[in-house]
């Protein structure tokens, strides 16, 4: 923290250093028990993930398909997370 202020070399370094703690959870450091990512080793595979669901919802190729992956999410992900609904 002495080499530069810029905050988002920072964030990174602590990221390495600690890793990202929990998305759904308490746990504010260490490294999340991902069944197949690792958010440091895997940084483009995800990212090309991210870059592809982002295309995948801003142009998809039907509304069907569209409609049937957002009833998939909302059922797998309230199911594993015990997710709440809101209207």
């Amino acid at each position: 923290m002495t080499e530069t202020n810029d905050g988002f070399k920072i964030a990174e370094i602590d990221l390495k250093l600690r890793g990202p703690g929990e998305f759904f959870g308490t746990r504010q450091w260490g490294i999340p028990a991902f069944r197949i990512a690792n958010l440091l080793r895997d940084q483009e595979i995800l990212e090309w993930a991210k870059r592809e669901a982002t295309a995948f919802v801003e142009h998809p190729e039907s509304r069907e398909e569209f409609e049937a992956y957002i009833g998939f999410l909302r059922t797998e992900w309230s199911r594993r997370y015990g997710l709440a609904g809101v209207a």
